[in-house]
C-alpha cells in the first residue's frame, strides 16, 4: 500500500463531500455528493491559508496563457533584476511557459509576509516555497455522484498551483543593498488553479475585503486561523447556543491530524487561542465567548450571536 501511495497509484486520503443545499433552489445541482482522492501530497490548513493569502494580496495578471516569462515580467512593471534569475528560468526568458488552467499572481514578499504577521526574512521565504512546493505535489481527483452512481462527464483533476512558481529580485525594495545575493528574492510569480480561484467567489467563501481586514489578527500555532474560516462559514444562528468545544471537535472531526498529538491535546490548544481571540470574534463575528457549568460540571464556554438588536442568552 505505501510503495502505491508513494507512486501515486492510490491515494494518500480519500472523503466524501455533501451538501443539503445542493438539492435545494437556484442552488440544485446535477450531483449530491462529491468524492475527493488526494495524491502525492497532503495539504495542510497552513498550506491552504497561505494561498488564500496569496491570492487575496497578490497582483493577478489579467491572462499569461501563451506569453513568454519575459513578457509576464515586462508587463508587472517593475525593476526586475533578471540576472538574479535562478538559471533554469533564465533559459526559460523567451519560452511560452504560462498555460491556461492557471491564474497567475505576481506576488510581493513585503505585502504577503505583513498580511501573515510574519517577518520578512530568508526563513519565512524558504518556509513559502517549500509550502508552495508541496501544494505543487499534490494532486486532487474528483468524481461526482448522483444517488450513489458516478456521472464520469463530471470526473476532474486539479493540481492546485503550478510547478513553475518563480522567484523574482526587485533591487530598489531590498533596503541593505549590500546584503543581496544571487538567491535572494522579492517577489514571486505563481499560478494557482482557476477552480481554486473560483470557489473563492463563491458559496460560503470569505470576501476578499473580510479576508484583508479580518484575518491577519487571527493568527496562532494552534489553528485559531483556520478554525475562525470554519466559524465564518456557518450561519452565526447555527453558532448561537453551542459549546466551543463541541465546535472544536466537530472542526476537527474533518480534518487530517498530521501530528501525533492526541486529539483533546489539538482541541484545548486550539480553545486557549479561540478565547485569546474573544474580542475579534465578538468585534468582528458578532459572537460573544461566555464562561459557563455544563451538565456534566465542566467549565466550557458557549458563543452568543448578539444579532442586530445585541440580544444574547440569558
Amino acid at each position: 500500500m505505501l510503495e502505491k501511495q508513494l507512486l501515486a497509484e492510490k491515494p494518500l486520503l480519500s472523503t466524501k463531500i455533501e451538501k443539503h443545499y445542493w438539492n435545494k433552489g437556484s442552488s440544485q445541482r446535477e450531483f449530491d455528493a462529491v468524492r475527493l482522492d488526494v495524491y502525492s501530497a497532503v495539504c495542510l490548513a497552513d498550506d491552504r491559508h497561505l494561498l488564500e493569502a496569496l491570492v487575496s494580496v497578490g497582483g493577478m495578471y489579467k491572462d499569461l496563457s501563451g506569453l513568454t516569462l519575459r513578457q509576464a515580467i515586462e508587463l508587472a512593471q517593475l525593476d526586475i533584476d533578471l540576472d538574479k534569475l535562478p538559471q533554469q528560468y533564465f533559459n526559460m526568458l523567451d519560452t511560452k511557459i504560462f498555460t491556461g488552467i492557471y491564474d497567475y499572481f505576481l506576488c510581493d514578499f513585503g505585502r504577503l509576509f505583513e498580511f501573515l504577521n510574519l517577518k520578512n526574512q530568508k526563513a519565512n521565504k524558504k518556509t513559502v516555497i517549500k509550502r508552495l512546493t508541496r501544494l505543487s505535489q499534490m494532486l486532487l481527483m474528483l468524481d461526482y455522484e448522483k444517488d450513489g452512481k458516478t456521472l464520469p462527464k463530471y470526473h476532474s483533476r486539479i493540481q492546485l498551483v503550478d510547478s513553475k512558481f518563480i522567484p523574482l529580485l526587485v533591487p530598489s525594495v531590498v533596503k541593505n543593498k549590500r546584503s543581496i545575493r544571487n538567491d535572494t528574492i522579492t517577489h514571486l510569480i505563481v499560478g494557482v488553479d482557476k477552480n481554486f480561484t473560483a470557489s473563492l467567489r463563491q458559496e460560503g467563501a470569505i470576501s476578499r475585503n473580510r479576508f484583508l481586514k479580518v484575518y491577519p489578527q487571527l493568527t496562532g500555532k494552534h489553528s485559531v486561523t483556520d478554525f475562525a474560516k470554519w466559524l465564518d462559514a456557518h450561519k452565526r444562528e447555527y453558532l448561537h447556543g453551542k459549546y466551543l468545544t463541541d465546535l472544536i471537535r466537530n472542526y476537527y472531526s474533518n480534518k487530517v491530524r498530521i501530528s501525533k498529538q492526541h486529539l483533546s491535546r489539538h482541541i484545548n490548544n486550539t480553545l486557549s487561542e479561540v478565547i485569546e481571540k474573544k474580542e475579534i470574534l465578538l468585534k468582528d463575528f458578532n459572537l460573544l465567548l461566555q464562561e459557563r457549568i455544563r451538565e456534566n460540571g465542566k467549565a466550557d464556554v458557549m458563543l452568543v450571536y448578539l444579532g442586530e438588536d445585541n440580544k444574547g442568552l440569558k
